[in-house]
């Protein structure tokens, strides 16, 4: 899922709303539900909310990649997410209306489900269609959110390919060996095995001095070129973890 999609079925949405419907008398439209019918609604009620409950811990547990976004994009992109929240709402709302307006007389409410029973004929499909709908929209605004939340900025960090020497390496790696060694690492999350990508990887000596730091790529992968000295003069780890408990890093070279 991605924010194209998300706009798409949005668009679809206000598509749906904006057709227009027959305006008439707003006295009460319909003498309520039967024990059966309202049933099939709890019954439909309870498997949505289930999984509704479940992909949303998904998505809030979920480590999202770091995506680069522009800032406008990520601003608009949290614009749709309340947007789809706001729509969310409404269906949500609408479908409570259908089921209480049998015992309240409101011109406003019998109003509402007459526009309803125009597009749902059959009343239990249609709120049932409704609910799924409308919880459907909450998914996608919570996601874009966490997307919006987890993406980074383009703007290049002053950071990257920023290279300090170290004179003790120097002197180790001339007195005893003066080989250099390619260092590539691969860096997935422990917990899902899924690649890091535009993870932010630092470089240290053996004795704590930062030497480069550098971005994977979208697979994990991260290539540091040569230096000077062997694998176990140096020691790789992402921002923020650098005991290496969250995130695993796998030697290419």
């Amino acid at each position: 899922m991605n924010m194209c999609w998300g706009t798409l079925f949005g668009s679809g949405v206000a598509a749906a709303i904006a057709v227009p419907v027959r305006a008439a008398g707003v006295h009460q439209v319909y003498d309520g539900l039967s024990a059966n019918q309202y049933l099939e609604i709890m019954i439909a009620a309870l498997i949505l909310v289930a999984v509704f409950i479940g992909i949303f811990y998904f998505i809030g547990k979920r480590n999202t990649r770091r995506t680069k976004v522009n800032p406008v994009a990520k601003s608009l992109a949290l614009i749709l997410a309340i947007l789809y929240l706001i729509v969310g709402t409404f269906l949500l709302i609408t479908d409570f209306i259908v089921l209480i307006e049998p015992y309240v007389a409101t011109d406003a409410f019998a109003y509402v489900v007459q526009i309803f029973r125009y597009y749902f004929p059959e009343p239990v499909f249609g709120i049932i269609i409704v609910g799924a709908a409308g919880l459907l929209l909450y998914l996608v605004g919570f996601y874009i959110m966490i997307f919006v939340r987890d993406s980074t900025g383009i703007v290049k960090d002053a950071e990257s390919y920023h290279i300090q020497t170290s004179s003790a390496v120097d002197m180790d790696a001339g007195r005893e060996r003066a080989d250099h060694t390619r260092l590539a690492f691969r860096v997935t999350d422990w917990e899902n095995g899924e690649p890091l990508s535009d993870g932010k990887i630092c470089l240290e000596t053996k004795d704590g001095t930062l030497m480069m730091i550098k971005y994977s790529d979208f697979t994990g992968e991260v290539d540091f070129g040569k230096l000077r000295g062997h694998e176990d003069d140096y020691y790789a780890y992402v921002e923020g973890d650098h005991e290496r408990q969250e995130y695993r890093i796998v030697t290419l070279t």
